[in-house]
């Protein structure tokens, strides 16, 4: 999908790097943000895997990011909304971001805004209209920022707190459209120097 420099950003395909994500997700939702109880086994596989996709980042073959994404019902922001009809609504083609994850030591690299980018391009790409997220209430200024909004009030997971939130294509493209400016030249630097 995207290379970087010594950065790779793919969707995952092996069996080794799901592995590596599910290493990645038992780090962050476990050890760091305390979403699940520590079973000790430092893998954390997500509940709705079978039905995500993966884009990865990777950096001399080692996995330094990953985000996760659906478009199959039900999704997991409906538990967290009074009514979650809304998520039906006509001319309405969803895509959950399930899970984003960076290794501590990458997320001042381009890991982050990388991952992102790719998953724009992808539901762009793929006709989707709205992005569906259950975002840290913690970070709400920043999804605020990107072009989501609160579907509801903040709902209590394990020790951590999230915001059921959704934010059109169009409104995420015109939020984030600095970001994707920049973004864009600083890929067409990286090509005119090869």
């Amino acid at each position: 999908m995207l290379r970087f420099g010594d950065y790779e950003f793919k969707i995952a395909e092996t069996v080794e790097e799901l592995d590596q994500v599910h290493g990645l997700n038992y780090r962050t939702f476990v050890q760091e943000i305390h979403q699940h109880e520590d079973s000790g086994s430092g893998v954390l596989v997500d509940k709705f895997h079978r039905k995500n996709s993966y884009i990865i980042g990777l950096r001399d073959n080692r996995l330094i990011g990953m985000i996760s994404f659906h478009d199959q019902p039900p999704f997991s922001v409906a538990d967290r909304l009074a009514d979650a009809s809304i998520l039906a609504s006509p001319g309405m083609k969803p895509i959950e971001v399930r899970l984003l994850a960076v290794d501590p030591e990458e997320r001042n690299s381009v890991a982050t805004i990388a991952l992102v980018w790719c998953l724009y391009q992808h539901v762009v790409q793929r006709g989707y209209t709205h992005l569906l997220i259950s975002g840290v209430a913690e970070q709400e200024n920043l999804y605020t920022h990107i072009g989501f909004v609160p579907m509801g009030p903040p709902v209590g997971t394990g020790r951590a707190c999230y915001i059921p939130m959704w934010g059109t294509l169009e409104r995420i493209g015109e939020s984030m459209g600095r970001i994707r400016h920049l973004w864009a030249k600083r890929l067409e630097r990286q090509a005119s120097t090869r």
